[in-house]
């Protein structure tokens, strides 16, 4: 028996999809309004990459990264490079977010204990809401508390400053970014590591939209403290945002960037991770190689399917298409805080979220007890739709948020349905939700 992760969900049995929607064993048709979270960008049924990554698998089966390479390899390595900032030379293609994040870590603590000759620097600074991963080092910088508490004891400790969050706790970039630098001086910057972001926080808190100015205030206390900064756009990456790179958006150049989700359009597991020239060059003079790595690690496979995602996203120009369809969307989903529990529509690109509250005017939160973005979920799920929620991130374990992000070539029929999706969600749950407001509201 096929070990699930939730015991007692009932798993809709996918048959076939075409474009955004799904269709299972029982004759159910789904809008998959985000792609796996993120995953896949270019929608379901790509009969003509399918057939592509067939071809790219009837020449070679595997090949161990530490001993060949192939054309494709290359020429993707190649392509990925000459897109991202000018100060990153180099990419190592892996599995999956988590193991990108693990390795960016290994690679900045490499870096930094050649650089200084010792081993202090070894503590990394992320913030809370965010989310890294799953596997150790991941985790252990992952600002969920709930996802870090099973696994406490397994984890190294690690340092956490509060993220940005626009709509309870507008404030200057300067003073967001300075819980950076206090951080810093508290644990001594010879001590510190790295500071792990995600310029657009993603699932952890329903999509984080940083003020203007944050990520350069960072990347200067950074610089002042001779911390790493290392960019995490796994969810938030590779196009999603508009660009290929979301931190090109802030004007911000990291030393190290990760980039998954979508990379390979969900047709293999694929992720990436940037090293600055500095730090490549760094090791190399250090007269060693990179200390890490993993059985699937530059893929030749993956590599292939993911320079033809890659060219199929340039050759029908669809980050246009992203930033236009998302600022469609915004506008659509903002038609939806006509719903008193309904509240600030915010992204950018097709990654777009709202926020669920008992009271606007406070901005209070539901308690976390009545679940009211599991019940979005669901009954959306009853009327076709398939969303994704962000839940339990404000300090108090509460905050509910539902995300949506559709594939890169969505059309407007398919925004439209989407919309009239979640509306008709929000109006079967309006008198239900309006019982779980308490006095207060």
């Amino acid at each position: 028996m096929l070990f699930h992760r939730r015991f007692e969900h009932r798993y809709p049995r996918i048959v076939r999809g075409q474009g955004a929607y799904l269709y299972d064993d029982e004759g159910r048709v789904y809008l998959d309004a985000v792609g796996g979270a993120g995953v896949a960008i270019l929608g379901h049924g790509l009969e003509r990459l399918a057939r592509a990554a067939a071809e790219s698998m009837r020449h070679v089966s595997y090949l161990h990264g530490t001993q060949f390479t192939t054309p494709e390899l290359e020429a993707y390595g190649e392509r990925l490079v000459a897109l991202a900032p000018d100060n990153l030379s180099h990419v190592l293609l892996m599995g999956s977010g988590s193991d990108a994040v693990e390795t960016a870590l290994k690679l900045a603590y490499q870096y930094q204990a050649g650089k200084t000759g010792t081993r202090r620097k070894r503590k990394v600074i992320a913030t809370q809401p965010g989310y890294h991963g799953a596997t150790g080092l991941a985790l252990a910088v992952t600002g969920k508390p709930r996802d870090r508490l099973l696994f406490q004891g397994l984890l190294p400790e690690q340092c956490f400053i509060p993220a940005p969050d626009a709509y309870r706790g507008p404030g200057s970039a300067e003073a967001c970014a300075m819980a950076l630098e206090r951080k810093i001086l508290e644990e001594g910057p010879e001590e510190c590591l790295a500071f792990i972001v995600e310029p657009v926080i993603g699932a952890s808190m329903g999509i984080g939209v940083p003020p203007p100015g944050y990520l350069q205030e960072v990347r200067a206390i950074c610089d002042r403290h001779d911390v790493l900064l290392i960019c995490d756009e796994v969810m938030c990456g590779f196009g999603r945002c508009g660009e290929w790179f979301a931190s090109s958006l802030f004007g911000v150049k990291p030393d190290i960037l990760i980039q998954g989700k979508g990379m390979a359009a969900g047709l293999m597991p694929l992720s990436a991770v940037y090293a600055s020239r500095a730090i490549v060059e760094g090791i190399h003079r250090d007269g060693g190689n990179f200390a890490h790595g993993f059985t699937f690690t530059n893929h030749a496979l993956a590599a292939a399917i993911g320079l033809r995602v890659l060219e199929h996203v340039e050759r029908h120009d669809l980050l246009s298409h992203v930033r236009r369809q998302g600022q469609v969307l915004r506008e659509r989903l903002s038609e939806l805080t006509a719903f008193d529990w309904v509240d600030d529509v915010r992204g950018l690109g097709l990654f777009c979220g709202f926020e669920l509250v008992a009271d606007k005017a406070t901005r209070r939160p539901f308690p976390r007890s009545a679940k009211v973005a599991e019940r979005v979920l669901q009954r959306a799920m009853a009327r076709g739709g398939n969303f994704y929620f962000s839940i339990g991130y404000l300090p108090d374990g509460t905050g509910d948020s539902i995300l949506v992000m559709p594939p890169y070539n969505v059309t407007d029929e398919e925004l439209e349905h989407l919309v009239d999706i979640l509306r008709g969600t929000l109006e079967d749950l309006d008198p239900e939700v309006r019982t779980l407001r308490g006095p207060a509201a």
